[in-house]
């Protein structure tokens, strides 16, 4: 109890630990991320066993956020050694990689603590301006041309939020109104709710695979989170449901459309990308809903952290071997890329609500919540049926990577592609695949019982 009490104190000052450990991986770029990645891994234990004893959502979001914060350190120093994309990075922009990898995920981390709102608001900025960093670093013009959509809808939605933070503090109801309509709009919008998620696709596709798995497995769901604290809060003091119905109309509108685009993209990160969007629509749903739906939901930013992460971890070490990540020029992945190959069949197989993993389970309780509560049966079926939609529409595009006859930089029409980094599996990555399917797998099992979350 001496052990648990001592971590409850030093849980907020916990945010600035992955930012100290980005400056000095910046100093030491050679050993200081395998350094950082080792202590937001006993950090992240230390985290779970806080959540185990007295489950706290502080606690159980940053369990997710330092796990996929350790890996996204100690896989970062072979990425940006060159991905086959692009060369290794100059050492200045390593530097500044690192620093804003510690930024991003102290914002993360401080999006899970039990703040005001405003102090909630400045938080999602913070991860805004270190994830448009992050994203517009990559050499070359299409991740500034990402990140520039990124900002310009991050910037709107910012300041839309922040309205809307102000106007939740009136005692005028019609500003309470309007300033709740504000908060869905301006917090939709940074996660990537539709119809306001046109940044996100070109975002996650162009940044470092490290950081796309940190913005759709923990940024997205994150401020989901966020927005359903103020809509409750606004709900409360206005003594309506509206909100909560906005809030599961758009989680609906945003599961169709990602459900719909996803068997149309043949590019794996831009794919997993619009499945960010799907399962936010899960999220949103389920928050919106609240009861057991909710519970599904907060089980949800769980088991859609982990499997996205991993499936993004997986796409930077596809891009490595085969120099692209266009699904028809990949194939035969089991052979060239075993552990990628094991570790990716898994998320995406978790992605797609397969039993018993993790998602299939969340999911079960956002349907089964629905079902449940009167009113709501017609809401539950729709997301029934939307996700049977999206199993199939990965069930479409998925499986080329393994039965296609194709090798390493090899074209469908024969021609070879630059061979850049075709060498086997970095210890580094065979540690976290092994690590994150474990964790994947286990979810359906593991995770449920940490979710008792009074909120």
């Amino acid at each position: 109890m001496h052990a648990l009490a001592a971590w409850r104190f030093l849980s907020p000052t916990m945010v600035a630990v992955p930012a100290i450990l980005g400056a000095l991986s910046a100093l030491d770029t050679k050993r200081g991320p395998y350094a950082a990645s080792g202590i937001l891994a006993l950090t992240s234990v230390a985290s779970l066993s806080a959540s185990i004893a007295t489950p706290h959502w502080a606690d159980q979001y940053g369990t997710l956020v330092f796990i996929l914060a350790a890996v996204a350190f100690g896989i970062s120093p072979g990425y940006l050694r060159g991905t086959g994309a692009h060369h290794p990075w100059p050492q200045g922009r390593t530097r500044a990689y690192y620093a804003l990898l510690g930024g991003f995920v102290a914002s993360l981390a401080a999006l899970g603590q039990p703040w005001p709102l405003t102090d909630l608001w400045v938080a999602v900025e913070a991860t805004t301006l270190t994830s448009v960093a992050l994203v517009a670093l990559p050499p070359g013009r299409g991740p500034f041309e990402a990140a520039w959509k990124y900002v310009v809808m991050a910037v709107f939605g910012g300041l839309v939020a922040l309205f809307g933070v102000i106007l939740l503090g009136s005692a005028v109801r019609d500003l309470i109104a309007w300033g709740t309509l504000a908060l869905l709009i301006g917090f939709g919008t940074k996660a990537g709710l539709v119809p306001l998620h046109t940044w996100l696709p070109d975002a996650h596709a162009e940044a470092p695979a490290p950081v796309s798995a940190l913005l759709s497995g923990a940024e997205l769901a994150g401020i989901l989170v966020v927005l359903k604290d103020g809509v409750n809060r606004a709900a409360a003091r206005l003594h309506v449901m509206w909100p909560h119905h906005v809030l599961v109309a758009l989680g609906l509108l945003s599961l169709a459309v990602g459900v719909a685009l996803i068997a149309r993209q043949r590019n794996l990160k831009r794919l997993l990308a619009y499945s960010s969007i799907e399962h936010m629509g899960v999220i949103a749903v389920g928050l919106g809903l609240g009861g057991l739906a909710g519970l599904g939901a907060l089980l949800h930013v769980f088991t859609h952290g982990l499997a996205k992460a991993q499936a993004f971890y997986h796409s930077g070490h596809v891009q490595a071997r085969y120099g692209t990540l266009t699904l028809d020029h990949i194939g035969q992945l089991h052979r060239y890329l075993p552990w990628t190959s094991a570790g990716l069949a898994v998320s995406t197989l978790a992605l797609a609500g397969v039993p018993p993993l993790g998602l299939f389970w969340s999911e079960w309780l956002v349907v089964l919540g629905g079902l449940k509560t009167p009113g709501d049966g017609a809401v539950a079926i729709s997301v029934a049926v939307l996700l049977a939609a999206g199993f199939l529409a990965l069930a479409l595009r998925l499986p080329t990577l393994w039965y296609q006859l194709r090798a390493p930089g090899q074209t469908d029409r024969g021609r070879k592609l630059p061979a850049v980094g075709l060498r086997g599996e970095s210890v580094a990555v065979r540690v976290s695949t092994f690590t994150l399917t474990i964790l994947t797998a286990s979810a359906g099992l593991v995770v449920p019982w940490l979710y008792h979350w009074h909120g």
